[in-house]
């Protein structure tokens, strides 16, 4: 039988303005296409149907990212809110069109399953096929590609087990507009029985054409037996219209006559407060019924196309023995995917950064670690499997002015041309100090460089030791770098560090704290002087102390920092993303603080740390820390950090998760 699709939605963007992938400082076209796309983190099915089997649901549909010509993917999960994936077999993919019928177009799979087999019936190129499989994962195959029917144009399958044990394919034929027809299947699935055809209902209702179309649209069907009445729940009017909305039909018989009922649209924009709403599916947990179904990205965009559930009411009426679905609107919601696991990609990285290359339509993963005195990148096609691609920077150079330390590198493309900016160890260095920090830029023709050091020294000399570049551009065009302090030589009095020095013995406690300065236009000299735009807590009684001073709290060192700063723009405001205490040890966490300007007054989130270890809640997790932000090859933003897990020990892993927005614009990393 069909089943549903979850998809969350979040917020979406107000305006987004940071380093993250070619063109990187190139404003959107349009801002809507920004808002539209940058925050959505989840699962993109249009279409949606869910199956059950052996303990998980999975979850297919019509992708809505760039991958919707490839095939279908598949997710999976045990209680309808965590969700994992995609977990295909191929790549993430449960089928794919090199071991099918068709080369586009592939929308609306179900999947049931068959003495031991599963079957997924599916739409491409406008005709309907169906593959096989050993497993709900895939791969789904056909021995020979073929399709289900000869002649004609026919979406949106939808195959029904009747109580005597007949199969039929209800199905959407293109003649004269839409029209949902159902046949009787063959018991192999090889095709249906012709002489069986016959048209069940098609768009003739006021609110089934609200367009006035000559080409009228009923689609999406899907049936159900209760008693002695079948229930067919379709949807009409274009999928690109605000208007498409959920109907229902009855009949006595699967052939019909299929009478619609009187109240119809049952589910529409008008009660469920989301234009577009329509092609769902039904089922049921426990005694509960639930309408599956996608709505519109936004009233004024209709991709990506979104995921929602909805509880149905299917009690029959005591006289009439008939069923009217009631659907409770109040309960309509837009459903969520949270990555639960404590899993890290293959890499052994600190200070990740990830560059998405529109040119070779690849992600390239940059970070300290690797290799002696320079830097090395992985390159990967989909964020999971990753290539080594060899070293991209090596301090061994004309013009290289770092001779050890070569740390924390992030890649920004700007003018056909790529810019690391990285910390390393200045080898002027006539006072002989231990840490003698600063940060440089170096350029290349490709995200694998080679890339060449610019000037033969750092950026700008502020005096002090400096370690973890972050450039942005704000939407004016002003540029901006933000960095870090180091602790080094930089003691400082407050009722914190007395209370630590007095608790722990310590001569003086040393902080690094977040800087900004604005950038020319080169991107390569500053202008004016750095501003003081975050430092970990001076009292107490801060609501951020506890959080921040755990390193220093816990005896662990004498030092707390305030570094690996990130900024992006989103909601209207600047959130800059920061790391605190101490970077080896396992109490490494994220925080965040907003701002009305970049150099503006930050204030922190009530909601810090957003992410830290898990070990003292049954997880693996610990020492997480230093994330960058990244937009992915469908827009959406996505987090990397690294942190340690009990099997990787001391060495640090990559993590790469999703983020979203709450509904009082609070920045969430999806974590656990």
């Amino acid at each position: 039988m069909k089943f549903f699709i979850l998809l969350f939605i979040l917020s979406a963007i107000d305006s987004l303005s940071y380093a993250t992938g070619h063109g990187i400082f190139t404003q959107s076209q349009t801002d809507s296409m920004v808002r539209s796309l940058t925050l959505e983190n989840g699962l993109f099915q249009a279409d949606p149907t869910i199956f059950y089997d052996n303990g998980y649901y999975y979850l297919y549909g019509t992708n809505g990212d760039g991958d919707k010509q490839l095939g279908f993917k598949v997710f999976r999960s045990k209680d309808l809110k965590q969700w994992a994936g995609p977990i295909g077999a191929k790549a993430g993919f449960a089928l794919v069109k090199e071991d099918v019928f068709g080369t586009k177009g592939f929308w609306a799979p179900q999947v049931w399953s068959e003495q031991g087999k599963f079957y997924m019936a599916y739409t491409a190129d406008e005709q309907i096929a169906i593959a096989i499989s050993d497993s709900p994962m895939g791969p789904f195959k056909q021995g020979i590609a073929k399709t289900l029917i000869d002649g004609g144009k026919q979406i949106d399958p939808y195959v029904f087990r009747d109580s005597d044990g007949k199969k039929y394919l209800f199905h959407v034929r293109l003649v004269e507009g839409n029209r949902i027809f159902v046949a009787e299947l063959k018991d192999d699935y090889s095709g249906i029985k012709t002489e069986t055809l016959k048209e069940c209902l098609h768009a003739e209702k006021a609110w089934e054409n609200t367009a006035g179309s000559t080409w009228s649209v009923s689609e999406g069907p899907t049936v159900v037996k209760q008693g002695n009445h079948y229930y067919m729940f379709y949807s009409a009017n274009d999928f690109r219209n605000k208007d498409y909305a959920v109907g229902v039909a009855v009949a006595d018989n699967v052939y019909g006559p299929w009478k619609k009922i009187e109240t119809n649209p049952l589910l529409s924009q008008h009660t469920s407060g989301f234009a577009g709403t329509g092609h769902g599916d039904l089922f049921q947990k426990g005694q509960q019924w639930y309408y599956i179904c996608h709505t519109h990205y936004s009233d004024t965009q209709v991709a990506p196309r979104r995921t929602a559930i909805i509880p149905i009411d299917l009690v029959s009426d005591r006289q009439s023995g008939i069923a009217i679905p009631k659907f409770d609107s109040s309960k309509f919601r837009l459903l969520e995917l949270v990555n639960q696991s404590d899993e890290p990609i293959d890499v052994a990285f600190g200070d990740p950064f990830i560059l998405y290359d529109q040119p070779t339509d690849l992600y390239y993963l940059y970070g300290t670690g690797g290799t002696k005195n320079g830097f090395i990148a992985y390159s990967s096609k989909d964020l999971r499997h990753w290539k080594e691609a060899g070293k991209v920077y090596d301090g061994n150079q004309a013009k290289g002015w770092g001779i050890k330390d070569f740390w924390a590198p992030e890649v920004y493309a700007i003018n056909n041309k790529y810019y690391m900016y990285y910390s390393a160890h200045w080898k002027e260095n006539p006072g002989n100090k231990l840490e003698n920090y600063r940060i440089g830029v170096a350029v290349a023709d490709s995200p694998l460089g080679p890339f060449i050091d610019l000037t033969g020294k750092p950026l700008f000399d502020p005096g002090y030791p400096i370690i973890d570049a972050n450039v942005f551009r704000d939407v004016d065009n002003r540029n901006y770098l933000f960095y870090s302090r180091c602790c080094y030589e930089h003691p400082v009095t407050s009722e914190i560090a007395d209370w630590a020095k007095s608790k722990w013995g310590y001569n003086a406690i040393e902080e690094s704290w977040v800087y900004g300065i604005e950038l020319d236009s080169s991107m390569q000299h500053v202008i004016g002087k750095p501003v003081l735009l975050i430092r970990p807590p001076a009292r107490m009684c801060d609501a951020q102390s506890e959080w921040e001073s755990r390193s220093v709290s816990s005896g662990e060192i004498n030092r707390r920092w305030t570094e690996g700063s990130f900024l992006i723009h989103a909601k209207g405001q600047y959130y800059m993303m920061y790391s605190a205490n101490y970077f080896a040890g396992a109490n490494y966490a994220v925080g965040y603080a907003t701002a009305k300007s970049p150099l503006g007054s930050y204030e922190k989130s009530q909601t810090n740390p957003i992410i830290e270890k898990n070990t003292d809640r049954g997880g693996t997790v610990s020492g997480t820390g230093h994330n960058s932000i990244f937009k992915d090859r469908e827009g959406k933003l996505r987090c990397v950090y690294h942190g340690r897990t009990t099997k990787t020990g001391d060495k640090r892993m990559v993590f790469i998760r999703d983020i979203d927005f709450s509904q009082n614009n609070q920045l969430r990393v999806l974590t656990d």
